[in-house]
């Protein structure tokens, strides 16, 4: 058991990308061990698909890459799970999580537990459900991410009555643009599209990244935050001003994006829509 835990607990390298080679590496020597049966119930209703797995007592298990956002739901038992920073946490009973896409974790059953992941989205087959929601690897992750977020910015614009070539050349006018000095942003080529927006700095989720806009002017975050229908950054508008926060935890040179469309929601609603 003690080895098992320090297996686990190896696994909390620090941080996602850390992590992730981590996890990835187990699985390597863990294919040559002897394998355990994981029972599967697939349950589908009302549009929604849950998938229950059974973890015996004494079990070391690797869960699969989330493509998106969801809900854990630990009904009962204790186990030893595997997270991004430096020490793996431990549940008993009854647990309610929010999972994050791009999620992938390492567990350590101390007791039979039991576990349901619940996805809004079904179908007449479980297994399928699970393959749509669930990558292969990393680079099959990312790959789907940049797919995403390339097809709904176009969705995004047509939704606007505006061609791109409109929205671009509002984008690229530097009449209402500042030089903001903020050292902790940088702007790079994106995967996304044209350039973006990448941070210097490890950021908490809920944490206060950069100004988005000072005094009715747009700073780089303004002007090169690229959308994403899965961002890990929000922007607030307060006073007219409007400062970016992480949805996310945020690594060090990972792009920072936004979902255009909620911000536009946002505007609407705080009675900020001078852009329009």
């Amino acid at each position: 058991m003690i080895d098992a835990i320090k297996e686990v607990g190896m696994i909390c390298a620090g941080s996602k990308s850390k992590s992730r080679e981590a996890i990835l590496k187990y699985e390597r020597v863990a294919e040559k061990m002897p394998q355990v049966d994981i029972p599967v119930t697939h349950h589908l209703h009302g549009g929604m698909y849950g998938r229950e797995i059974n973890i015996p007592a004494g079990t070391v298990i690797t869960g699969q890459i989330y493509k998106f956002d969801h809900f854990d739901i630990m009904i009962e038992g204790d186990i030893t799970v595997s997270t991004d920073t430096d020490e793996p946490k431990r549940f008993t009973g009854f647990n309610l999580f929010k999972g994050m896409s791009g999620k992938k974790r390492a567990g350590y059953a101390h007791k039979d537990t039991r576990w349901i992941t619940f996805h809004p989205f079904s179908s007449e087959n479980g297994d399928e459900v699970q393959s749509f929601v669930t990558a292969e690897s990393f680079e099959d992750l990312a790959e789907f991410y940049i797919s995403a977020n390339r097809a709904d910015y176009f969705n995004f614009v047509s939704s606007t009555g505006l061609t791109e070539g409109q929205i671009l050349s509002q984008v690229n006018s530097k009449d209402d643009q500042i030089d903001d000095k903020d050292f902790s942003v940088y702007v790079s080529e994106s995967d996304i599209q044209g350039l973006g927006l990448y941070t210097f700095k490890n950021i908490l989720a809920g944490e206060e990244i950069c100004m988005a806009r000072i005094n009715g002017m747009r700073t780089r975050a303004g002007r090169y935050t690229n959308h994403a229908v899965f961002p890990n950054a929000e922007i607030k508008i307060n006073n007219g001003d409007a400062a970016m926060f992480a949805t996310k935890d945020i690594e060090s040179r990972e792009e920072l994006t936004i979902n255009y469309r909620a911000l536009i929601n946002h505007r609407a609603n705080m009675g900020d829509l001078c852009q329009e």
